[in-house]
C-alpha cells in the first residue's frame, strides 16, 4: 500500500510540475504574442498619425488656395479682364423696394 501511495504522490508531483511548466510556457507564448501585436499596432498608429499630419497640411493648403481664389478683389478683376464686365453706374441702376 505504502508503495502505490509513494506512486501515486511521485504521479501527482509529476503532473503539477509538468503543469506549471505549461502554464507558464503557454504564459510566455502569450506574452511574446501579445508584445508582438502591440508592437504591430503601434507601426500602425504611426503610419495612421504621419498620414493624418499630411492630410492636414494638403487640408491647410487647399483652404488658403480656396481663400485666394475666393477673394472679391481678385474676382471683381477677373470679370472685367476676361469677360469685360464694368460696375453699372448710379444712373442706370434701378433700386426696387419690397412691399
Amino acid at each position: 500500500f505504502l508503495q502505490k501511495n509513494s506512486k501515486m504522490n511521485h504521479f501527482k508531483s509529476s503532473f503539477k510540475l509538468f503543469l506549471s511548466i505549461f502554464i507558464c510556457s503557454s504564459s510566455a507564448i502569450s506574452m511574446i504574442f501579445i508584445k508582438h501585436e502591440s508592437r504591430e499596432l503601434f507601426i500602425e498608429l504611426e503610419g495612421l498619425k504621419q498620414a493624418r499630419d499630411e492630410l492636414n497640411i494638403q487640408w491647410s493648403e487647399l483652404k488658403s488656395q480656396e481663400n485666394r481664389w475666393a477673394n472679391p478683389i481678385r474676382i471683381e478683376q477677373l470679370a472685367k479682364e476676361n469677360l469685360k464686365m464694368h460696375k453699372p453706374n448710379i444712373e442706370s441702376m434701378r433700386i426696387y423696394k419690397k412691399r
